[in-house]
């Protein structure tokens, strides 16, 4: 998607995915021609643009440079150039996930990392402060469906963290998948036994985070599966998978996690390829051989082909316009999603998320 044709009128924040954290502690990527040109054309619009740092497959150093100061000032100067020298308006961490692995390489320190995540954001937060713009700079954090792992567990009190991050953005997705052991919802918004939409925001909220600066991501894509069982007339979404991921929509390849040595499918489907390979409908429905069911559950949608027998796990407009309700309601800041280029041309599902406004 050219830079130039994100509907900025739909979005207050672009986070700019992703700067990688090297064993030089220090954030980097590639290339920032696309960079200019996003910033660019946000700011005419009034959109702040944050330089997003981590990822799945970027988090690997986030442990030891929190743990050392000589560590966190390499990582606290290179965010602080990224936003001097691009004119950006604040930094989005992704540390995916402190106190716990995440990615198979992975450094964590369950008893630490927190408390030394804490202290990069202070420092962050400081040498913010003293840029003649600082007072309007942002920081955001990309988090885990519920609150830092520490020594006993999950954190009951981040009022701390509140003090120095302007808003987290809880990624409610990537619940169930081929790590499990049956099928499920890639994002349920609600159920018992298993980690919520609902239930995440709740967790933050209990913990002492503002609900007003908390933002909700939601998916614009779906997760699919092979299952061993025939599912046309079932009304459960749960059942045995292959463990081999199929292929997923026509953009899905191969793909080697830095971290794993096998290459394997992703089974990910866009929204939009939903639509564009004809597996849905505009209103929505399922086009043959597809049956579409929605779980009263987990409050989701999800597809299944009894010629191949592949399932897939998704987010549709009537399962978002019930998240976007349920953010309403507890007056949450908002919601966050992943990923703008997945929805439709029109934008059907970014749409949707507009009802948080009124």
């Amino acid at each position: 998607m050219p830079p130039e044709a994100i509907p900025f009128d739909k979005v207050t924040h672009i986070n700019y995915a992703f700067s990688i954290v090297g064993s030089d502690y220090r954030p980097a990527f590639q290339t920032d021609y696309l960079l200019n040109r996003v910033i660019r054309s946000a700011h005419l619009k009034g959109v702040k643009v944050l330089m997003s740092i981590g990822g799945w497959t970027g988090s690997q150093y986030f442990s030891p440079l929190s743990a050392s100061p000589r560590g966190r000032q390499t990582f606290v100067n290179g965010a602080i150039d990224f936003v001097k020298n691009y004119n950006l308006d604040g930094i989005d961490i992704d540390w995916e996930y402190p106190g716990r692995m995440g990615s198979a390489c992975n450094i964590y320190d369950t008893n630490n990392d927190a408390k030394n995540f804490l202290l990069l954001l202070q420092e962050l937060r400081a040498a913010m402060n003293q840029l003649p713009n600082g007072d309007r700079l942002e920081i955001s954090l990309a988090t885990r469906l519920l609150p830092f792992d520490g020594p006993d567990g999950m954190m009951r009190d981040v009022s701390e963290f509140a003090k120095v991050v302007n808003h987290i953005n809880v990624m409610a997705y990537d619940i169930n998948g081929s790590w499990g052991t049956v099928t499920g919802a890639n994002a349920p918004l609600g159920g018992e036994g298993q980690l919520t939409y609902a239930g995440g925001a709740q967790a933050w909220i209990d913990a002492g985070f503002p609900a007003s600066r908390i933002n909700m991501g939601v998916p614009f894509y779906g997760r699919s599966l092979t299952t061993q069982n025939d599912m046309t007339t079932s009304q459960s979404m749960q059942a045995p998978f292959v463990k081999s991921v199929p292929l997923g929509d026509n953009n899905d390849a191969m793909w080697t996690d830095p971290c794993e040595k096998e290459a394997a499918y992703s089974g990910v489907w866009k929204y939009k390829n939903l639509r564009e390979q004809g597996v849905v409908d505009q209103y929505g429905n399922a086009r043959a051989p597809w049956i579409r069911k929605f779980d009263a559950e987990s409050q989701t949608p999800w597809l299944f082909n009894p010629l191949t027998k592949q399932f897939i796990s998704y987010d549709d407009k009537e399962s978002l316009r019930l998240k976007v309700d349920y953010a309403k309601q507890k007056q949450l800041g908002g919601v966050m999603l992943w990923a703008i280029n997945q929805d439709t041309a029109d934008f059907e599902l970014l749409d949707v998320l507009q009802e948080i406004r009124r």
